[in-house]
């Protein structure tokens, strides 16, 4: 009894006919029968009943499948460990950049750090929050960038750098003159925002707390949309100061920054990865290089 038979045999089993089973392990139905046969052969019983309402297991198949999957398990959790320790040796880190895209994926960067470590390959990407989080719980990432969140124990978090978020306010309104507005100011107000459902939810929790109640936030997915909707509707929106700002703002010329009521809802980008990485402290010291990156005001990328 090998483990392919058992995988093959627990495969029939949950599908419950051999073509759909064949279909998930790209082989043909006839090859995967006579594997099924020789098993059956091999213990002197069988293990499916053959009806016309298709393949029944019987009382030896039902006990084998249940002694089978504790075993495939572990097996599967062999080869998970032993293709990252590979993976690992092989010094090749996967980077998804769920924050921070705009100054972090870039090659200079990357370059940077591979002075340093020569035999580590990088590749890096932007990737949604929910796709990051995703893989970086399924371990096809070895350090995410994320923002307003708070990772579980398994994981450290270091702060790469913060910066504080604005209100867009338009030519016109209310607030274009003012130079301190509080949160009391956001009564009644349309705000367009631009940012992941974590600080969304903690938008509406300092709204709360403060009881503040605006009329209506609006989430939207581009910023630029967002600037273009404050200067044409002439409602108020919440920007990062610097970071889209410096972009975006010179594009509007009706369009004014006003500092954040009391400076809350701060935008902080982190790196996180696993405890217990095998690259553990090339990963802390790849977190040192993209803090110092960010955190250089003459990087040509900074501009």
């Amino acid at each position: 009894m090998t483990l392919k038979q058992l995988e093959y045999f627990s495969l029939v089993y949950e599908y419950g006919n051999f073509t759909k089973a064949a279909q998930s392990l790209y082989i043909s139905q006839q090859a995967l029968s006579r594997i099924l046969s020789s098993l059956e052969q091999e213990l002197g019983n069988e293990l499916f009943d053959r009806t016309h309402k298709g393949l029944q297991p019987t009382a030896l198949g039902r006990e084998l499948y249940a002694a089978a999957q504790p075993v495939l398990q572990e097996n599967a959790r062999l080869n998970e460990h032993i293709r990252e320790f590979i993976r690992a040796t092989s010094g090749h880190l996967n980077i998804g950049l769920a924050a921070g895209a705009r100054y972090l994926n870039t090659r200079h960067l990357w370059s940077e750090f591979q002075r340093q470590y020569p035999k580590v390959s990088i590749s890096a990407e932007e990737i949604s929050y929910l796709n990051g989080e995703a893989q970086l719980k399924s371990r096809k990432l070895d350090l995410l960038t994320f923002s307003d969140y708070q990772a579980g124990e398994d994981y450290i978090q270091q702060d790469l750098k913060t910066w504080n978020r604005a209100l867009i306010v338009p030519e016109g309104h209310p607030l274009y003159h003012c130079d301190r507005p509080t949160l009391s100011d956001l009564n009644g107000e349309r705000i367009f925002f631009c940012a992941n459902p974590m600080v969304y939810q903690n938008l509406l929790q300092l709204c709360s707390r403060n009881h503040c109640q605006p009329e209506e936030i609006i989430r939207v997915s581009d910023t630029l949309y967002m600037y273009e909707a404050c200067q044409t509707e002439k409602c108020i929106g919440i920007t990062i100061e610097g970071y889209f700002s410096n972009i975006f703002l010179p594009m509007f010329g009706d369009l004014r920054l006003l500092p954040f009521p009391d400076g809350a809802l701060p935008y902080t980008v982190t790196a996180i990865y696993r405890r217990g990485h095998p690259m553990v402290k090339i990963l802390a010291a790849l977190v040192d290089t993209m803090r110092a990156w960010l955190e250089d005001p003459h990087s040509p990328n900074h501009d």
